[in-house]
């Protein structure tokens, strides 16, 4: 698209781009100049590799440090501060994070008021660290209990035995020096197991010193007077620039999504192709509705089939059409409906139809046909040995066949490349003056690409209002490359009395010029209007 489109676009809309900006901004301006306050504080702690790490450990110590940053956000921490503070402190007030390839945690706390800030970061810091300090010491609470018991019970027999070694007298006897000396014996075992044990503490004491990491405060959080939002200025200025671009936005995005064909002049410009019939959207709650050629055959959208019918005996009167293609760019543009339609008006002429349905895909003729689907094209494709006419079923229209799709296969486009689909395309041609081939989407599927060279020609169905520019003209160049024999576009599913596209092709095509109409109809309603007045 050219500049001076987009500039006078913008001329166009300058009101409403200026008036979005102002929108925005003074809106934005208000909200902040009314909005709290809030301040920031900021801890810092810092993780001391225990003095015993190895290498492995400490690259351990680095990943544990992420670990850290959620446990610090977690709720046991959070409820032991919001207790120590005495109101709630939730985790939205709160932000973590860690220098990258340092052991610094950064605390940073929001709040409305600077020194409750401070508070609940320091505050937040202090339990992360006594809860982090109990979960370590808790490794090795159990052992140390352990040996804690146990001196507690040597000290105690100590004790006894040191009670009966000086309540006995001088020995007299053997038998009392006998005493004596056990009783010397178990003191001196007893000594000996409450210093191995004791040690052992000791030992185990150490070892915890060493293999723990230290988390210290590194840096206080102070109040901070200065808020650090709202910023009202600099939030209206953004404001109003967003405001602004969104205006630009949406009027560049309304403008390039109103890209779409809505007139046979743009098919022509854009393709070359000239325009067959234009086609209004069918209602009906179920694809068989949509056979409006034979439920209703007196319908202004019955007519428009059998314009379809002449304009395609015109296009190819440079040979006799016996095989046509009916495709589309993408899904859901009417391409089945169309198909039936035009086979129905055409064996309403006298010629023997018979209408393919070749999606492989997303069938749809046994649908609008309302028969069933057990066989068709791909049963005839892979059952050499059956004639091809008993995959054939017949209609309630004269003249009319329908060979379903069949089966869906897995691979639809080796089915529709195959030799034996030439020989299928071969014996249905010895039966009907004309074939018609209901093909997958152009630009999803490579099917039509497959079929339409095999064929003697091939209509593309657009959706007026709807298919895109671009999407008309790749399919119109895949086609082509494929060898296909393009007779035209039919414009499908136009809405009436809302787009004026049917209206417009009705009045082009019937020699009336659809402009001349249009810029006239409230001279022409006033005259009307008069001319009643005088009767």
């Amino acid at each position: 698209m050219e500049v001076k489109h987009y500039l006078a676009l913008l001329r166009q809309w300058l009101w409403l781009v200026i008036l979005s900006a102002i929108i925005g901004g003074g809106i934005t301006y208000l909200v902040s100049s009314n909005s709290p306050k809030v301040y920031s504080a900021n801890s810092r702690l810092i993780v001391d590799t225990a003095p015993g790490a190895t290498a492995s450990q400490i690259d351990l110590d680095q990943r544990l440090i992420t670990t850290y940053l959620q446990v610090i956000r977690s709720r046991p921490v959070l409820n032991e501060v919001s207790e120590r503070l005495g109101y709630s402190v939730g985790a939205g007030r709160l932000s973590v994070s860690s220098p990258e390839g340092t052991q610094i945690i950064d605390i940073t706390v929001e709040a409305n008021d600077p020194q409750m800030a401070a508070d609940i970061a320091n505050t937040v810091g202090l339990v992360f660290i006594e809860q982090n300090n109990e979960r370590q010491a808790s490794r090795y609470a159990a052992s140390i209990s352990r040996y804690e018991a146990s001196l507690e019970q040597l000290r105690d027999e100590r004790e006894q035995v040191m009670i009966q070694i000086n309540d006995m007298d001088e020995p007299q006897t053997s038998v009392e020096e006998a005493a004596l000396a056990r009783l010397q014996t178990q003191l001196r075992e007893i000594e000996v197991q409450h210093n191995q044990n004791f040690n052992g503490l000791e030992a185990l004491r150490i070892s915890q010193a060493r293999e723990t990491n230290k988390i210290e405060v590194f840096q206080e959080a102070l109040p901070n007077n200065n808020a650090i939002r709202p910023r009202p200025q600099t939030n209206a200025t953004l404001a109003a620039t967003v405001g602004a671009l969104l205006a630009l936005g949406i009027i560049f995005l309304i403008d390039y999504l109103d890209d779409t064909v809505k007139n046979p002049e743009q098919v022509a410009e854009t393709t070359g192709l000239s325009t067959l019939g234009a086609i209004a959207f069918i209602k009906g709650s179920s694809p068989n509705d949509r056979l409006i050629t034979v439920h209703t055959p007196r319908a202004p959208v019955s007519e428009a089939y059998r314009v379809l019918r002449t304009n395609l005996n015109f296009a190819a009167v440079d040979g006799e059409l016996k095989s046509l293609l009916v495709t589309s760019s993408s899904p859901s543009e009417g391409k089945s409906t169309t198909t039936a339609n035009l086979a129905v008006v055409l064996a309403q002429t006298g010629k023997k139809v018979c209408i393919v349905d070749a999606d492989l895909r997303r069938p749809m003729q046994h649908k609008i046909f309302a028969t069933a689907n057990n066989h068709g094209l791909t049963t005839a494709l892979l059952d050499a040995a059956t004639p091809v006419f008993n995959h054939i079923q017949s209609s309630k229209i004269s003249g009319l066949s329908v060979m379903t799709s069949g089966p869906i296969p897995p691979n639809p486009a080796e089915l529709l490349n195959s030799q034996r689909m030439a020989k299928v395309l071969e014996e249905l041609g010895q039966h009907f003056e004309i074939m018609i081939f209901d093909s997958p989407p152009t630009l999803t599927v490579a099917d039509a690409s497959i079929l339409a060279p095999q064929v003697d020609g091939c209509v593309l169905v657009i959706e007026g209002g709807k298919t895109r520019l671009d999407a008309l003209i790749d399919a119109t160049e895949r086609l082509e490359k494929s060898g296909a024999h393009l007779l035209g576009v039919v414009m499908n599913q136009l809405r009436t009395g809302r787009t004026g596209y049917y209206d417009y092709y009705y009045y082009r095509y019937y020699s009336y010029d659809y402009s001349s109409r249009r810029n006239n109809r409230r001279g022409w309603r006033l005259t009307s209007w008069l001319s009643g007045l005088g009767k």
